[in-house]
């Protein structure tokens, strides 16, 4: 079976908020589909290991953050290749407050949802939830960012967690062209576009500009 069939679905790209406490949690995913109008109600797909996904279920309420093609790779980074359980996400990034004091992304946003859980359905690695939109906004005109431009235009890669993740097991087109030397991040995949010298030459503080690890955790793809 070629699973890279699956990439002609349509997605966007959405940042999901909720609370844990006093603390704000936070990830990136790409499976927010409305599923009625009357009520309003969508449906989310979130994976089982993401601390987000266990604070949903202890609060039966999120935020939905829609992200535009202006949105910073970096935030992309910090909320789709990093765990809420080790780091507060949401101050790394412009960020607000609903009016029952949920998290939602201020900058790079076409608009934000916030969301009351009414049920839920277990499927396999991931759990889907379904939720009535209580409140709705826009923040901006941008035009909403989808994930064939999250890959083609930002060349952006796809967290392990995420439901749309392929394992390369199998040999892709992709695959088929060789890559071009260079140093690339071991944790979100960024390539590095200078010369392997010029990365070589960097400071030991360099750090990824997408997902923030260290120039220790790239490695050289030949």
């Amino acid at each position: 079976m070629d699973k890279t069939a699956l990439f002609n679905l349509s997605y966007g790209l959405y940042i999901i908020g909720a609370k844990d406490g006093a603390r704000e949690v936070g990830c990136v995913v790409n499976t927010v589909v409305q599923s009625t109008s009357s009520p309003l109600t969508l449906t989310v797909c979130i994976n089982k290991d993401n601390y987000t996904n266990e604070c949903i279920k202890r609060t039966d309420e999120f935020t939905v953050s829609i992200l535009s093609e202006e949105t910073k790779q970096t935030t992309i980074g910090v909320f789709g290749f990093s765990s809420s359980r080790d780091k507060d996400k949401f101050a790394e990034v412009p960020s607000d407050l609903t009016q029952s004091g949920l998290p939602y992304v201020a900058e790079g946003v076409t608009s934000y949802l916030r969301c009351k859980v009414i049920d839920s359905v277990d499927n396999f690695t991931h759990t889907i939830f379904i939720a009535e939109v209580i409140e709705a906004e826009n923040l901006s005109k941008e035009p909403p960012m989808t994930y064939a431009y999250y890959h083609k235009a930002l060349k952006g890669k796809t967290p392990p967690k995420a439901s749309s993740y392929i394992a390369k097991t199998e040999e892709t087109v992709e695959d088929l062209v060789a890559p071009k030397k260079g140093y690339i991040c071991s944790i979100c995949g960024y390539e590095y576009t200078e010369s392997v010298e010029e990365f070589e030459q960097l400071t030991d503080d360099y750090t990824c500009p997408v997902c923030g690890v260290p120039k220790s955790k790239f490695k050289l793809q030949a």
